[in-house]
């Protein structure tokens, strides 16, 4: 079964998650050595062929109450709503093939990892409805963002997204967070969203701001909708770039994967109030009307 997620970003209709950015400031990216990449940048869009797996969710009858699953998600960088550099234009490897396009190419990617369990799950018809929330784990719910000069990230693979500097590891707070998502399993066609914060929250978190300079704080938003079939990009790794915080992990025929279109944006010097904050769909929005797999394509 392929998957497809279609960016929705409010207003414009761009599927998305986000770091939330205030009208008054905006950050400018850097490549940790004083270069510039982008000032005034208010976004930042992750490929469209990103992948995300619910591992050990093969089908729509796994969500009952109090099911309990993982989900990954990895991504690397296509564009920059700011103003960007000739650097950034003519180098930015904005492809995740395995190889860079060129020998002054770079990258950036993120990868994250969530502990959800399903915390509702009704039919009427065909129709399901069901919404999620995240375990409070310490390290169980983590956004990392990678910059890398090897440029080698591989969506087929799963590899070269965790093994660059990780230049900012934020929290995802299960304490505020609110998921939902419907379906109909007779057409495949579904809908949801998730709003949930990321923040400095647990020892270890930090922003380079080398790299993000004047990102202070964080929030995601993310919205789908689901057609089912579609999707095209074939991933059986996640994680493959050799960091123990985001362990090596291969796809099983048990697993959901999918294909993730995002972008976010981002909002400095406050904490987002509950209204702001912002979605991160992931896992949690692809789980219903798919069937068990042998080959799981993104």
């Amino acid at each position: 079964m392929k998957i497809s997620f279609r960016k929705l970003i409010p207003v414009a209709a761009a599927l998305g998650f986000a770091f939330a950015a205030s009208s008054a400031q905006a950050f400018t990216l850097q490549d940790g050595s004083g270069g510039v990449y982008a000032t005034n940048a208010t976004s930042l869009d992750w490929n469209s062929t990103g992948s995300g797996v619910a591992k050990g969710i093969p089908s729509a009858q796994q969500l009952t109450v109090g099911k309990q699953f993982d989900f990954l998600y990895q991504a690397n960088l296509s564009a920059v709503n700011g103003s960007t550099t000739a650097n950034f234009r003519g180098n930015l490897d904005s492809t995740a093939d395995g190889a860079p396009n060129d020998s002054s190419a770079f990258e950036f990617t993120i990868v994250a990892k969530l502990s959800e369990f399903v915390k509702t799950s009704s039919t009427a018809g065909t129709t399901l409805n069901a919404s999620f929330g995240l375990n409070n784990t310490p390290g169980a719910n983590k956004v990392a963002i990678y910059y890398d000069t090897q440029a080698n990230a591989f969506t087929s693979t799963g590899t070269g997204f965790d093994d660059g500097i990780m230049v900012a590891l934020l929290t995802v707070d299960p304490n505020v967070t609110l998921s939902t998502f419907t379906t109909d399993s007779a057409t495949g066609v579904g809908i949801g969203s998730t709003k949930m914060t990321a923040a400095i929250l647990e020892s270890g978190d930090f922003i380079n701001q080398d790299y993000l300079a004047g990102l202070t704080s964080v929030t995601f938003k993310y919205d789908s909708n689901l057609n089912l079939p579609a999707g095209d990009s074939l991933t059986n790794g996640f994680h493959k770039g050799g960091d123990a915080l985001f362990p090596d992990y291969s796809v099983t025929p048990d697993d959901l994967v999918f294909k993730v279109d995002g972008a976010f944006s981002v909002e400095n010097g406050r904490v987002p109030e509950p209204a702001s904050i912002m979605l991160l769909g992931m896992g949690m929005l692809g789980l219903v009307g798919a069937k068990r797999r042998r080959a799981p394509k993104a």
